[in-house]
This record gives structure tokens, sequence and C-alpha cells, in this order.
């Protein structure tokens, strides 16, 4: 059975151990080094809802261990955008995945959509954002199509203290071109 952790919404835990293949099985083996074992992984299912987006964001640090409040506040922002670009761009059913190890969380979030459109925001639109911020942020990040189905896009974070990022580890090539680099004087 799996345990409905917000009764009323389609989201699940589903750490029954009943062995399906879930979203960071498939990805593990490139996230972590082979000395870093898991001590536990918890996932959930939902539908691409927006207003679930908070409630993955707790499910997450519900489920972390210990943390510095830096690395925190980025784990709840990386699972927000992620679970956020899904809901907004595949619109189809996630499964969120969280694997603590000794030494790194890593946070995987599975959908059903094998597109891989260009991320460009809309002209005149704020946002596209998200994959700056966790490509600037995370230790490692990467986004896998599955032969079986569907794509993963993961990061996996320290479980200590955050490494410094400058102020414009996430801006837009553009940005970054008028800030002085880019390859362009």
């Amino acid at each position: 059975m799996w345990g409905n952790a917000y009764e009323g919404e389609r989201l699940h835990d589903t750490t029954d151990g009943q062995g399906a293949r879930v979203s960071c099985d498939r990805v593990l083996p490139k996230a972590l080094s082979a000395d870093d074992a898991v001590q536990v992984t918890h996932h959930l299912h939902l539908d691409p809802l927006p207003r679930l987006v908070a409630e993955t964001r707790d499910f997450v640090l519900a489920h972390a261990p210990d943390l510095p409040s830096d690395t925190e506040d980025v784990l709840r922002l990386l699972t927000s955008e992620l679970v956020t670009n899904a809901v907004l761009h595949a619109r189809t059913p996630l499964e969120v995945g969280m694997t603590v190890s000794q030494r790194s969380v890593v946070v995987t979030v599975h959908d059903l959509d094998l597109d891989r459109p260009a991320q460009q925001p809309y002209p005149g639109r704020e946002g596209g954002w998200g994959l700056g911020l966790v490509t600037a942020l995370a230790q490692q990040y990467a986004m896998e199509v599955h032969v079986e189905g569907g794509k993963t896009a993961w990061f996996r974070l320290p479980r200590g203290a955050m490494p410094d990022v400058s102020d414009d580890a996430a801006a837009r090539p553009a940005v970054r071109a008028l800030a002085g680099e880019g390859g362009t004087s």
C-alpha cells in the first residue's frame, strides 16, 4: 500500500519496497560515486498540477537529512524549479524521487514526455530561469531520456554547506555578455 502523505491529492509516498523501477534507480549510477553509499530513498507520484509544487517541496524537506540552512534553501528552490518545469512543459503524471547518501542528496523528477524543447523564454515574459538556476547551484545536474519511456531531470547537492556561487552564475548568456563575459570585448 502506498502511504498517502497528503490526503485529498494524488500525491503518494512510494517507499513501499515493491521493487518498481523508479526514476532515481535509473540515474543513481551517474549521480553518485560508488563510495557514496545510499542511506534512504523516498518517492512520490503526482498529477501535473501547479498547486502540488509546494507540497512537493514540503515532502522533500520532510525527508531531507539535517542540512545547513543554505543547502536546505537550495534544495527547496531546485526541487521547485524541476517540478514546475515538468508541470508546465510535460503535463504528464510525475514521479519525484529523493535519495540521501552519506555525502549527497539527489532529487529526480521523471515525466512521460520525450520532447526536450530548447528552453527559450517567451518574448516579453519573465521566466525561463529555472534550469539556469539548477545548473548554477547544483553540484551536478542532468536530464536523461529513457528508451522505456519518459525523461528524468535530476540534481545533486552536498549534505554540507553550499559552495559560493557568483552573482550572475544563472544569468542568461546575453546578460553575461553584457556584463563583460562570454568572449566579447
